[in-house]
């Protein structure tokens, strides 16, 4: 989900990819070094030996506190559903017995599921992790089943016709809050005319951007506010430029959860009635537990393309090679 931090850092990215057109690891728009940080300059950005001073520019995004208008949100706040992660391992029916198959060239995942029908109705599930095999599954689900037999990859049960399914994750999203946010992007340099060279380049390409990506693969509204030239260090060789934005965006509220396993329907009562109810019970709370946490691993692997390829942020909050 996206918060006021994270917008500061998505703003910091979009600034570092106006100055660096090419690539961090390539030479800036203006030929200088720029570096470009989430958050203020540093005690060693003004007296370092390599600083401000010495030919090394600078572009900071902070938050900027002032009141803003309240957005409201969609009301009712639904849910719906924004992404899913289709299962890739599968299950064959082998006479009575269900067996176990993954996919040849692409990480296992998903949930597997079985059932039969007996004096007692009985159920098993697993959540398939990238370290499992076809092997480790079997030999876990057949452990819920009462006198469950796993030979290899096949899972049994004497005189019992087990049933199969496989199912994925999907990710539930809704609008908890739509924010109003000011940001300050400051130009810092000890050359006047640097400063205009940087400030025009950034404010002539945010000025095209309406929208601009949030980390989570959104948009967030973007609308410039004012510009102001700040000198109050010029003894100091310091020239300043502030531009402020507001950014309007969603704060999301996420749940992850596994598609339906088990479906529901007509059962039959002892007395002749009949009645809706679940065809089997529900799985073990240790199971729910591991599916919560293959959905995690599920969450990460699907995230893990950025909106931003080749930026991440240091430990001081610049800019820089996510290959680094």
């Amino acid at each position: 989900m996206a918060d006021a931090s994270q917008m500061s850092q998505v703003l910091a990215y979009v600034c570092a990819g106006i100055l660096y057109p090419d690539g961090l690891e390539k030479p800036s728009l203006t030929g200088r070094q720029t570096v470009v940080r989430r958050g203020w300059l540093l005690p060693s950005d003004i007296f370092a030996a390599q600083n401000i001073r010495s030919h090394t520019d600078y572009v900071t995004v902070t938050m900027a506190a002032q009141r803003r208008a309240a957005v409201p949100e969609p009301l009712g706040r639904p849910w719906h559903v924004q992404a899913r992660i289709l299962p890739t391992v599968s299950v064959l029916q082998a006479g009575q017995a269900v067996q176990v198959v993954f996919p040849k060239d692409t990480v296992p995942s998903g949930v597997v599921g079985l059932w039969y029908e007996g004096v007692r109705q009985t159920t098993a599930a697993y959540a398939v992790t990238a370290q499992d095999t076809p092997d480790s599954v079997a030999a876990a689900l057949a452990k819920q089943l009462p006198h469950g037999v796993a030979d290899g990859a096949v899972v049994s049960v004497p005189d019992v016709s087990l049933l199969g399914n496989v199912v994925g994750y999907g990710e539930s999203v809704r609008v908890s809050r739509r924010q109003s946010q000011l940001y300050r992007v400051s130009v810092w340099t000890a050359d006047a005319s640097v400063r205009d060279e940087i400030g025009l380049s950034l404010d002539m390409a945010l000025a095209e951007k309406s929208w601009i990506s949030t980390l989570d693969g959104r948009q967030a509204q973007l609308k410039f506010v004012s510009v102001e030239d700040v000198d109050a260090m010029q003894n100091q060789a310091i020239y300043r430029r502030d531009y402020l934005y507001e950014l309007i965006f969603d704060v999301l509220q996420i749940q992850w959860a596994a598609d339906m396993m088990f479906g529901v329907g007509t059962s039959d009562i002892p007395e002749g009635g009949s009645g809706f109810g679940a065809f089997v019970p529900a799985p073990e709370e240790s199971v729910v537990t591991q599916a919560l946490s293959a959905m995690n691993v599920a969450r990460l692997s699907a995230s893990s393309c950025s909106e931003y390829p080749g930026m991440t942020l240091n430990q001081f909050g610049t800019v820089v090679c996510s290959t680094d």
